[in-house]
């Protein structure tokens, strides 16, 4: 039957010039009996060149542009390719020449390429394809879905032959991968039947699984059909793939065509992929055999296929989990700006990546800031340094004009080295509290606060010149954990005794010899001194780089679920998430985090919640409506608090709604408590000659107005309800950390604590930071470590931030153009401009963080 089908097809083409003479050789060909002869169908379809060993399900690199389109879609980077096939002379298979291709990825989930295969068919070939021809092919695809792709190509032929020439055709393709333990394709090659005025390229369609027994690429299987209707050929195809640690890939495939019938045929190829990576890119050098009785034969019948030698060789933009890495080297990582806390979390990242780096010896901090705003931060940092130095690297600080944030992170590296006309501008720990009673009432503006508990001190940034005993005492004890921490932390990297670190550091401010004499660096040295001094510290000469590594292909379809950050910045306000320009606040919006927290809520690829908490409180309804979102993601899968600089008043209320709580040992958090008040204008709009009237159709309609005072009656029942608004909060918290009112009462009253202390007294879980929470939602959800992380919400650049960013100007210089304290006057002034008066707030005071 194939050969009729065959003939019939030929047959067309004895009208339009065909030579008589090839093609009666070719007739004799297809009616001849020999068994070599049997796959003449087969071995007339001008196939573009085999890719030996690869899968229709699993091949994400430019091979896939031939084989399945939609594979493009997983592609990590760029890749440049040329592969060549080398048969035997005596073989009849016209798949024997070269090919180069090119595939990128582009925008928005998209990734495209392109082919030129130039065919040059071994000398017994049919006669009607002996002649070299060429396929054009384009390829796109498309991310369809977390786990799904789709792809099509267009393909065009080029020949001087009759049988590939101007063949232009289409082709579809379809992966999904919905679980780590197995993939799924499906291709439709040629729908469209390409055809010249001679030939009838008939349609295919293949499909295959794959299957990863270790949930990783480590071992595969795949099992593939194609189907081609108009030759009634079924070939089905079993391939495997090992990756060899450190050395690369090893592939095999066999395939057989039409296993049922007596002009079956097989093909089989062994091969071995080498892969070397460096830090931007890898080589790619493919080598193998192709054999088999498919291939065909021009010799006597039963005589050998021999052993064909195929090649490939790639350069990608990405790197291979399994290669050997080219070269050892170091890399530079520099600090000229404070990061933010989104910031701050992408440096703890790529920290944490760098320990599992095989190939980076060390890792040099060049530090022309400080490298985190607050202590609680930097032992996060500190924490992410001794896993380097866990993991074997060496690390190392240079400082010019350092703090004392700096040097405590400093201490935790294996050298610190100081520019020489450098300083340490330290002598001890401060904090500082603004007060702006006295300027009120120098306006004629009056701050009427009503409050719970002596310890919510908030209020009195607008009510007095000054603390209160009790604030005064707990701002002391505070800023006494801090320096505790801070000494014992010097005390350990610079193998002195605390009381050393005290009596060393009352003598600051130093210059950089003093500096050295005193023991808190190790020594002098000019930048171009760092790489000498790095070498002295690993004991080779290792190259200094930045960290320019580009993504390594992935061990795992990603199928397992990912974990999802959510960032809880700054001031809580009912809302959506805004910044305040030129003072660096950000605030987080109570709608914008609701919806964050219920998208992940159901989204079946989020398998666990981190919600990162960098706040000082804010408006009461915010803190409520988020405390009871992260509740309600906690209800359906594992949710954890990860407290950043600081989680208080409302930030600490919507904490409780998660089912485990995280704190740095420096975190601040606590300050339970709330309180509502205003301030009337009368006295200022007085001054200027302004004068108000007021109609109502009761005694407290204008109660919350800004242009009186309250009355003795209205802050009774002020009082009463910010009572209920307390009570509570209490009850929040007394439910969440399983203790009674009065227990949470007892440590509440707006005081704030360490995370130290907050765990004594039950208020948190667990001490740690953002690398522990992540490691406890792993283990509650059984993700590998690997396991892809996202951060949300994703930010969204204002225009004016836009128009800044396209001028050149970095973000620092727009945040922050004002001299350092008008800054900070202004800073701790905006987060009582924000919030409506008339608006219940738990919120801490605003406090500089101790430097």
């Amino acid at each position: 039957m194939k050969r009729r089908k065959a003939l019939t097809r030929l047959g067309a083409g004895l009208g339009n010039g065909l030579n008589v003479a090839r093609v009666g050789a070719l007739l004799g060909c297809l009616l001849g009996g020999s068994e070599a002869m049997a796959q003449s169908a087969t071995l007339l379809r001008p196939e573009r060149l085999t890719e030996p060993g690869r899968s229709l399900v699993t091949s994400d690199d430019s091979t896939a542009i031939v084989s399945n389109p939609a594979n493009l879609a997983y592609l990590p980077a760029t890749e440049l390719r040329w592969s060549s096939v080398y048969l035997s002379e005596k073989l009849q298979s016209p798949i024997q020449g070269h090919e180069v291709s090119l595939a990128t990825r582009l925008p928005f989930g998209l990734a495209t390429g392109f082919r030129l295969d130039l065919l040059a068919p071994p000398n017994a070939v049919n006669p009607l394809l002996a002649q070299h021809y060429q396929w054009f092919t384009w390829a796109l695809a498309l991310r369809s879905g977390p786990h799904s792709a789709l792809g099509f190509s267009l393909q065009q032929s080029f020949s001087e032959g009759s049988i590939a020439r101007d063949l232009f055709g289409f082709s579809l393709g379809f992966s999904t991968r919905p679980l780590n333990y197995l993939g799924f394709s499906l291709v439709a090659n040629d729908v469209n039947s390409p055809h010249n005025s001679i030939y009838h390229l008939g349609r295919s369609i293949s499909g295959g699984v794959a299957v990863r027994p270790f949930g990783s690429r480590a071992l595969e299987l795949d099992l593939e059909s194609r189907y081609v209707p108009d030759d009634e050929m079924w070939t089905p195809r079993v391939a495997l793939g090992i990756d060899v640690p450190y050395v690369g890939r090893l592939r095999a495939d066999a395939a057989m065509d039409n296993p049922t019938k007596d002009d079956r045929a097989w093909l089989a190829s062994l091969g071995l992929s080498i892969y070397a990576n460096q830090v931007d890119s890898s080589f790619e050098a493919t080598g193998g055999v192709l054999t088999g009785d498919a291939l065909g034969s021009a010799g006597a019948l039963g005589e050998a296929h021999g052993i064909n030698p195929y090649t490939s060789f790639a350069t990608r933009g990405f790197r291979e989990p399994s290669g050997f890495e080219t070269s050892r080297y170091a890399v530079r990582i520099r600090l000229e700006d404070v990061p933010d806390s989104r910031l701050h979390v992408g440096f703890l990242r790529q920290l944490w990546s760098l320990a599992k780096e095989p190939k980076v010896d060390a890792v040099v901090f060049e530090l022309r800031s400080s490298p985190a705003d607050s202590l609680a931060e930097i032992q996060e940092l500190r924490d992410a340094v001794f896993e380097l130095r866990r993991a074997g690297k060496r690390t190392m600080c240079h400082l010019e004009d350092a703090t004392g944030a700096a040097m405590y992170f400093c201490a935790a590296t294996n050298k610190t080295y100081i520019a020489p006309a450098g300083g340490l501008r330290f002598s001890g720990m401060r904090s500082q509290h603004m007060y702006f009673n006295r300027l009120l009432e120098k306006l004629g503006v009056h701050a009427d606060f009503i409050r719970i508990g002596a310890h919510k001190s908030a209020p009195e940034q607008f009510t007095r010149s000054g603390a209160t005993d009790v604030s005064r005492a707990d701002k002391i004890d505070l800023l006494q954990q801090y320096e505790k921490y801070f000494t014992e932390g010097l005390a350990v990297g610079r193998n002195l005794t605390v009381e050393q670190v005290r009596e060393r550091t009352r003598n600051g401010p130093f210059v950089s010899r003093e500096a050295v004499e005193q023991g808190l660096v190790d020594g002098l040295a000019f930048d171009d001194e760092v790489e000498a001094r790095l070498r002295d510290l690993t004991g080779r000469s290792t190259p200094l780089r930045w960290d320019e590594r580009k993504p390594t292909a992935p061990m795992n379809f990603g199928a397992g679920g990912v974990i999802a950050i959510i960032h809880v910045d700054g001031d809580l306000i009912d809302g959506r998430s805004r910044s305040i320009p030129f003072l660096g606040v950000e605030v987080a919006g109570s709608y914008t985090i609701a919806d964050t927290l219920k998208a992940v809520r159901e989204n079946p690829e989020v398998k666990g919640v981190v919600v990162r908490v960098d706040s000082p409180g804010g408006s009461s309804v915010a803190s409520d409506v988020m405390w009871r979102q992260v509740r309600l993601t906690a209800e359906k899968k594992p949710t954890v608090i990860s407290m950043g600089t600081v989680a208080a008043s409302g930030g600490y209320l919507l904490s409780m709604g998660a089912s485990r709580v995280f704190a740095n040992p420096l975190t601040v958090t606590g300050s339970i408590g709330v309180f509502y008040g205003k301030v009337d204008v009368v006295e200022l709009l007085n001054k200027i000659g302004v004068d108000v009237e007021t109609y109502r159709t009761s005694e407290r309609a204008d109660a919350e107005s800004i242009f009186r005072p309250f009355t003795p009656d209205e802050r009774k029942v002020l009082e009463q309800k910010v009572g209920i608004w307390y009570d509570d909060f209490l009850g929040r918290v007394a439910e969440a950390r399983h203790m009674t009112k009065e227990q949470v009462d007892a440590v509440a009253q707006g005081r704030v604590w360490t995370g130290e202390e907050a765990l004594a007294h039950g208020l948190v879980d667990e001490l740690g930071g953002l690398r522990q929470a992540l490691e406890y939602v792993r283990k509650q959800t059984n993700l590998p470590e690997d396991a892809p992380v996202i951060e949300l919400p994703v930010v969204e650049q204002s225009l004016l931030a836009r128009l800044v960013g396209l001028g050149g100007l970095r973000q620092s210089l727009w945040d922050a153009p004002m001299p350092k304290g008008l800054t900070q006057t202004m800073r701790a002034l905006a987060p009582f401009l924000i919030h409506e008066g008339d608006h219940p707030l738990a919120r801490m005071e605003f406090t500089l963080q101790p430097e």
